[in-house]
């Protein structure tokens, strides 16, 4: 009878974790960022109070430097400066960029494990525009896409419209 428990019970554990359902899935979560762009600083301590919230063994943050001229150097200073507490690598090939669709820093890339995005864009609406900031921050779309992973439930893709600096090959350029 024990041994009957016991195959049932593995064989309940092996379906769960083959079901794709729910946080049995890790997420990674890829935070396109600019050591020289000013809406890139403005979220390090909202991207702190996120990842403190969050971040598990299924949630895993990711900072990705997608300037050409960014160092290892560069991108240790401005992780240490702000007190970054989840890895952050460079991308200078654009090989994060390409593959994940980002444009624009900051924005937010929520994938599976198959790098399939679940959400893409910004943090929040603090910022209408360039240079214009809300006194209310009335949605928090990165939250609630973490507050519905956290709860073992898969949100529906869906894309919003990031506010900051354009990616490109090295400068630092303001995307309106």
């Amino acid at each position: 009878m024990h041994k009957m428990i016991t195959k049932i019970f593995w064989i309940v554990v092996a379906l769960l974790l083959s079901s794709g359902s729910g946080l049995c899935t890790p997420y990674k979560i890829y935070i396109f960022m600019g050591e020289t762009c000013p809406i890139s600083r403005h979220y390090t301590l909202t991207l702190k109070e996120l990842h403190a919230q969050y971040a598990s063994e299924k949630l895993e943050f990711t900072g990705i430097f997608p300037n050409r001229l960014s160092t290892p150097a560069t991108i240790a200073a401005f992780k240490e400066k702000y007190a970054l507490p989840f890895t952050c690598i460079g991308d200078a090939t654009h090989t994060w960029v390409n593959r994940l669709g980002a444009t624009i820093t900051p924005e937010v890339v929520v994938a599976d494990t198959s790098h399939t995005a679940i959400y893409r864009g910004r943090i929040d609406n603090t910022f209408a525009s360039l240079g214009k900031r809300r006194r209310v921050i009335t949605e928090h779309d990165l939250a609630d896409v973490l507050n519905a992973l956290k709860n073992e439930k898969t949100p529906a893709f869906r894309q919003t419209r990031a506010i900051g600096c354009i990616i490109t090959s090295g400068q630092k350029t303001k995307q309106e």
